[in-house]
């Protein structure tokens, strides 16, 4: 007779609440509220409208694809690994039994049932999935970057075309870099929930190092410290 208990404790409950709720505060203090204007990602606006006002300006646009094409890579590397970990859990959820026996003599981990194992198996595999998703789309939109920096005004049009268009370029390679990111945290965010095999107060603890770790790379950086000591990073990005 198959066994339905899920074996989730009530702390379980409040981990995984606690997990998504810091998740979603992070994409939104990031990327949505006012202080995002303070994260590393939003001062690389700046820089990117001066990639493109240097790109259009320029008669070769080779450099322009070369650096685009390594940031290409990149991603891919990412998308690729996403792949070669969904099919790993996959494979993990018909190892369900030897697991289950191997985490239950661990002695941070309390009894794990087979549905409880096979639960916390899904929740990091859609992670993964929502982050492959995100690399995917973020490769095809820097595809679509390329072309536009292959289509760029000829000399001959006037300033104010080619100034609206970098910008507008400029705007598009942001999107690009966002999407990126998200999928990036992501993999963050999944070593928490990998940390919920052993404990919820494991998770806990995790979810709170992680974010702690992903504020302070956004904010608190060495590298936004000195990148704020370049004239054009002292500027408010729009």
């Amino acid at each position: 007779m198959i066994n339905w208990s899920v074996g989730f404790e009530l702390i379980d409950y409040a981990a995984l609440i606690f997990f998504l709720f810091s998740w979603v505060m992070h994409y939104w203090v990031v990327n949505i509220s006012p202080w995002r204007v303070k994260t590393i990602s939003h001062h690389f606006q700046l820089y990117r409208h001066q990639w493109m006002n240097t790109m259009i300006r320029r008669e070769v646009k080779m450099p322009d694809v070369l650096i685009q094409n390594s940031l290409h890579q990149g991603v891919l590397f990412f998308a690729s690994t996403s792949i070669l970990v969904i099919g790993a859990l996959l494979a993990g959820l018909g190892s369900a039994d030897r697991a289950v026996a191997v985490l239950n003599d661990l002695m941070l981990s309390h009894n794990t049932t087979r549905l409880e194992w096979e639960l916390k198996v899904v929740l990091v595999l859609l992670i993964f999935t929502f982050a492959f998703f995100k690399f995917a789309w973020a490769y095809r939109l820097f595809n679509y970057v390329i072309i536009m920096i292959g289509a760029a005004p000829e000399a001959d049009e006037t300033d104010e075309v080619k100034a609206q268009y970098a910008d507008v370029v400029a705007r598009l390679h942001t999107l690009c870099a966002r999407h990126f990111t998200t999928g990036l945290n992501a993999y963050f965010f999944a070593l928490c929930a990998i940390a919920w095999f052993l404990s919820a107060w494991i998770f806990i603890a995790a979810t709170v190092w992680v974010s702690l770790v992903l504020y302070r790379r956004a904010f608190r950086s060495e590298f936004l410290s000195l990148l704020r000591t370049i004239p054009l990073a002292q500027r408010k990005p729009d």
